[in-house]
């Protein structure tokens, strides 16, 4: 997998760190192992550092993302993405939702650590 990840907790939610250049399957199966990994974590808050992936760029896969982020990590009561700015097309975030899943996308992690703590 072109795709590397790493997981800090924090007190209050988990960050993922996501760098590599992954298609679309590989990405997909890397939310399924996530769904698995966070059914452990302490926290059910998590931050998404999606400023390393160099690929995944149409809008069809970011709606697949959400799709995928609906399916798989409904356990998590607050998801924040953090993605490039260029990156946002909020099709992740809206399918996501849809799905009941409380993801949100931001540009800056401030502002997403911020607005994870306001549910703690």
């Amino acid at each position: 997998m072109s795709l590397s990840f790493t997981v800090e907790q924090r007190e209050g939610h988990a960050v993922v760190r996501v760098d590599g250049e992954p298609t679309l399957e590989e990405f997909l199966s890397f939310v399924q192992r996530l769904a698995a990994d966070s059914r452990q974590w302490p926290a059910s808050h998590a931050l998404v550092d999606l400023r390393g992936v160099r690929t995944l760029k149409a809008f069809t896969e970011h709606y697949a993302v959400g799709e995928a982020v609906g399916r798989e990590l409904r356990h998590l009561r607050r998801i924040a993405s953090v993605v490039p700015a260029d990156r946002i097309t909020r099709a992740s975030e809206k399918t996501a939702q849809q799905a009941g899943v409380n993801l949100r996308v931001f540009t800056d992690e401030q502002e997403a650590i911020a607005w994870l703590a306001a549910d703690a």
